[in-house]
């Protein structure tokens, strides 16, 4: 029975591959985490004075494979919460899948998509989207073609769409559609130059608003595992009465390191963005950091901290220090500890703040703060 399974798994993922057909290998990925917590976040625990602890699990199927043009890579995971104070009971869903595909040798094409339905905004992958305490639901889609013009020259076209819905009465879920074309040429072995045309479509309520923006691009390799990426320029926003319109400036600072014992991703900007749930298109400062360590094979460390600021396109309202109610803020710090038993099981311990304040535009909304505390067991039979 154990085999039967999975050969029926790798029969249906041949049948919606047939490019790959033949040649392809596909490994069905199946994980578990249990997960003990405290939790002081008052809301979700409906009153319940002081916090309580809940108990989490999360079954996690996938798939990995492909040939030697096409790799995949799939998976569907539940979020099952108990609450041992109140009793309350959610489920929260989450998958996704990715794709990239080698044409040619001049010629590939890369695919994402994932889809959220959380009863906890908080826990979605972007920044100033837990502006209530509905469920909310939150899709994200990538799809790019890269084409080697010459053999320094690069063309980049690429797509990207948004989706976000608090699920509460009255609410309606926001868009975001986002085309671009970009060219990137290799000066030197470490240095390349870019050059990008971004257009954005903000569907909310049935109303469009829309922006251009241009943007050149520096990519530098500073050493073999650690990489500089920075793009700015403008961005001409225009509201969907025609009136509201501005320019807003676009910023964005990436550096990431991938080494054998360490890594690192920072990324600072400031930019316009919509599928926000609540408006049109807001604009953004944000900042993150993520540090991964390893000690040994079985011992590593992990932390991560960001910051946000949104507010309505195109007005740059600045006085979120002194208390606007038109911007909102927010910060999260997290840190933890993971060691692996085996190569089949793992124990992590983790903590969590979360903080957002300055949500004056959503009915009923207040200051969501919280802290978790949180111990793991991860299982990976295969």
């Amino acid at each position: 029975m154990k085999g039967n399974w999975k050969k029926w798994l790798l029969t249906g993922l041949m049948l919606v591959a047939p490019a790959a057909r033949g040649a392809a290998v596909w490994e069905p990925k199946v994980r578990l985490t249990a997960e003990e917590r405290y939790d002081d976040d008052l809301r979700l625990g409906d009153g319940a004075a002081g916090g309580q602890l809940m108990t989490k699990l999360t079954p996690r199927l996938g798939v990995e494979g492909g040939d030697g043009r096409l790799k995949l890579d799939g998976f569907y995971a539940a979020d099952l919460l108990m609450r041992h104070g109140s009793g309350k009971v959610t489920l929260d869903h989450r998958a996704g899948l990715e794709a990239h595909h080698v044409l040619t040798r001049r010629l590939k094409v890369d695919s994402a998509v994932r889809v959220f339905r959380v009863t906890d905004p908080s826990s979605l992958p972007r920044d100033g989207l837990a502006r209530s305490t509905s469920p909310t639901f939150f899709a994200q889609a990538n799809l790019s073609a890269t084409a080697r013009a010459t053999e320094r020259l690069d063309v980049r076209a690429g797509y990207k769409f948004e989706a976000v819905r608090i699920l509460e009465s009255g609410q309606q879920a926001g868009y975001a559609h986002t085309p671009s074309l970009e060219a990137w040429y290799r000066s030197t072995r470490r240095l390349s130059l870019g050059l990008e045309y971004r257009y954005q479509g903000f569907l909310y309520q049935g109303e469009l608003a829309q922006a251009h923006g241009v943007a050149a691009g520096l990519r530098y390799r500073l050493t073999r595992p650690t990489t500089l990426l920075v793009r700015a320029g403008p961005v001409h926003y225009v509201g969907a009465n025609g009136i509201e319109r501005g320019w807003v400036p676009r910023v964005t600072l990436e550096l990431q390191r991938e080494g054998e014992l360490l890594d690192v991703g920072v990324a600072v900007g400031h930019d316009l963005v919509g599928a926000s749930g609540f408006a049109n298109a807001v604009w953004a400062d944000y900042a993150s950091l993520i540090l991964a360590r390893r000690f040994t094979q079985r011992f590593n460390a992990f932390g991560a901290a960001s910051f946000f600021r949104n507010g309505r396109a195109p007005d740059q309202e600045w006085g979120v220090f002194s208390g606007s109610p038109l911007v909102s803020q927010g910060y999260a710090l997290s840190g933890g500890v993971e060691y692996r038993i085996n190569r089949r099981v793992s124990a992590q311990g983790a903590v969590d703040r979360i903080a957002q304040v300055g949500v004056a535009e959503t009915a009923g909304a207040a200051d969501l703060t919280r802290n978790v505390f949180a111990v793991r067991l991860v299982v990976t039979p295969w």
